[in-house]
């Protein structure tokens, strides 16, 4: 009988044992799963605000209360930067943009972006630290309209106003002041001897008073990406995750072919014939495709893409889904619908290529200003631009061998 009693209670435990067992177990794994899904999530939200704090530590002595200085008032003067038909690429309108938004800092304005074209802005990017997005102003008020785009003559003059007299006060008379450029403002601006008592207010070093080291900081502020393009630049950031908590390092190629059968109405650009084979040698020679790796490729030939992803092996290469247009130049038979998605995989690109260990590029505004996103401390480590050749970007004071490649 005591064996009998003691065999029962040994079996009693061990059931006991296996059910706590298999309880643990399976919360354990719901837990895993639940996290799987949800930190991805949150990749490059969490990338985007770690790179704003490094920003507001590296531009500590900066004036940011003036930068996102705001008024809730609408009687208050604006600047829009308007973007409502053929305007350029994203490389161009963000030169725009950040120009606009300088100016309206320096005028004490409010500023918006109206960007509805090819499709409404406000579906891909989101304010951050700064709300641009546009409202209905009364009619009555006095307005000024800046559109350099299809004058040259009156882009130097815009130009040399921003550089050497008081634009401030003499956009005073204005109640809203639109503007439509692919200029840099910036730098004329900040350098203009009649506005020194403002720019001074915002506490830049001469050597910040740039667009291009500004570009980071200005960027950051206002924008951030919605849902729809941090959905599709997680699910690519998910593969870089290899093995003991490391990560693959991240290559990324940037081929702007210029007119190709994908993008027929854009324009042709020269010295680019050889562009994909020479970068292919130079990745081939100087840099490894391995296991701890992943190439990303974007370009605006769907020829190209193709030809580079199955070149390696699938879990080698990536990019991101979606058709390949350009977002000023589609063609009259794409659908709005396919407009947008091409909008969608644009800015979903860009902010991919901030995100690169290594980054080759052709000569483009789109890469040029995704590349100025990296982290500051390595924003040129391994930074090559295609110019008739590969060559390093080195610093801020690099300069291209060729003007036209």
């Amino acid at each position: 009988m005591r064996t009998m009693r003691y065999l029962r209670s040994y079996r009693f435990i061990l059931i006991l044992c296996f059910i706590t067992g298999f309880i643990v177990f399976t919360s354990r794994l719901c837990s895993s799963r639940t996290n799987s899904t949800f930190v991805p999530l949150k990749i490059l939200s969490d990338r985007i605000d770690e790179r704003l704090h490094l920003l507001r530590q590296h531009f500590h002595h900066v004036n940011f209360s003036m930068l996102l200085e705001r008024s809730s008032s609408d009687k208050t003067p604006s600047i829009t930067y308007r973007c409502r038909a053929s305007c350029g690429g994203w490389g161009d309108r963000l030169r725009g943009i950040t120009s606009a938004y300088l100016l309206a800092i320096l005028s004490r304005r409010r500023f918006y972006i109206d960007m509805p074209f090819p499709c409404n802005l406000t579906t891909f990017l989101q304010p951050n630290l700064y709300d641009w997005r546009p409202v209905e102003l009364k009619s009555n008020r006095s307005q000024f309209y800046i559109k350099t785009l299809q004058s040259n003559q009156l882009a130097g003059v815009i130009y040399e106003r921003i550089s050497a007299s008081n634009f401030v006060q003499d956009w005073s008379i204005y109640d809203d002041i639109y503007i439509t450029t692919n200029s840099d403002y910036i730098r004329p601006a900040l350098a203009n001897k009649q506005i020194q008592h403002i720019v001074q207010l915002l506490n830049f070093s001469s050597e910040e008073s740039t667009q291009a080291r500004l570009f980071p900081l200005l960027y950051e502020i206002l924008f951030r990406p919605t849902h729809s393009v941090t959905t599709l630049v997680d699910q690519l950031l998910l593969n870089l995750e290899y093995s003991n908590r490391l990560q693959k390092r991240l290559m990324c190629l940037h081929i702007r072919m210029g007119k190709n059968p994908t993008m027929i109405n854009d324009e042709v650009r020269s010295y680019r014939d050889t562009m994909v084979k020479d970068i292919l040698d130079f990745i081939e020679t100087n840099l490894t495709i391995n296991a701890q790796s992943l190439l990303f490729i974007t370009s605006d030939s769907l020829e190209i893409n193709k030809y580079i992803l199955n070149r390696y092996d699938n879990n080698q290469t990536i990019s991101i889904p979606g058709p390949i247009m350009h977002i000023d130049r589609s063609s009259s038979s794409s659908s709005s619908q396919k407009q947008c998605q091409g909008f969608l995989k644009a800015i979903s690109d860009f902010y991919v290529l901030g995100e690169c260990d290594v980054l080759i590029m052709a000569r483009s505004g789109f890469s040029e200003w995704a590349s100025r996103r990296r982290n500051l401390t390595n924003q040129f480590k391994q930074l090559y631009l295609y110019c008739r050749g590969i060559y390093q970007v080195t610093g801020h004071g690099w300069r291209r061998p060729f003007t036209v490649c």
